[in-house]
């Protein structure tokens, strides 16, 4: 996964099914319910952005406020990495010279995790 460009908005989607099986699979000790309220808020920014069809000031701030709850849920040791793991593509996407690209590679790399954390057997609650 070294070889990955610079832009997420370059990425191919190999690249996104490897960081999400890769990601999908380490953080297996999560429990659903953390990955799943999280996923929850991504679900309703990707709804405002299909009805908007434009990356917008709206958009950026929910991203960005998607830190805060990350840190939240982080005071559970075994969400830092998931942490840190989502902020770093969170900043991603904001920085991305084709943030609405980015952001669908955004949606598509969560909804992979969420999918192979539960293929792994991810943690119930």
């Amino acid at each position: 996964m070294n070889n990955l460009p610079d832009d997420f908005a370059d990425y191919k989607p190999h690249d996104i099914d490897a960081l999400s099986d890769n990601h999908g699979r380490s953080f297996n000790r999560i429990k659903t319910n953390q990955i799943r309220n999280f996923f929850s808020r991504i679900i309703s920014i990707r709804t405002y952005y299909r009805d908007k069809k434009t990356f917008d000031q709206k958009i950026e701030r929910d991203l960005i406020m998607l830190k805060p709850l990350l840190a939240y849920a982080s005071r559970h040791r075994e969400v830092k990495i998931f942490r840190d793991f989502m902020v770093n593509y969170i900043d991603k996407v904001i920085e991305s010279k084709n943030k609405v690209i980015a952001l669908d590679n955004f949606f598509s790399l969560v909804e992979g995790i969420v999918a192979y954390h539960k293929f792994y057997g991810g943690k119930e609650n």
